[in-house]
């Protein structure tokens, strides 16, 4: 099954090693306020598609900016026990619908007309 998200992309990369192509793409996110323990920003990764880096150069934006991410959840075993965990993988990327730039929410600060 394939989900729909908004994310603000910080980064991709891609590999090609022994005849296996894959990627990466890095999201951020504010922390939770409420949430003493945390502070700043909170960095995770998602494994892609080896074609993430080319949408993203033919989707025209400037990272980090917000984007919206197909993504699939897939089972995955992880660690030396192998259980089994929850990945999510980003197979398409593109400008958020129903904007017209892709970059975060406005900011408070509104810019001054120039005289």
């Amino acid at each position: 099954m394939i989900n729909t998200i908004i994310a603000r992309v910080s980064g991709a990369s891609r590999y090609e090693f022994d005849g296996r192509k894959g990627g990466k793409l890095s999201v951020i996110n504010e922390v939770d306020a409420d949430n003493d323990d945390q502070v700043g920003m909170q960095c995770s990764d998602m494994s892609a598609d080896f074609s993430i880096v080319e949408q993203i150069r033919n989707a025209g934006v400037e990272l980090p900016c917000n984007l919206e991410l197909d993504i699939e959840l897939r089972m995955v075993r992880a660690g030396q026990n192998r259980q089994q965990t929850t990945s999510m993988h980003v197979i398409a990327v593109r400008r958020p619908k129903g904007t017209g730039h892709s970059s975060a929410a406005p900011s408070a600060k509104a810019e001054a007309p120039k005289a």
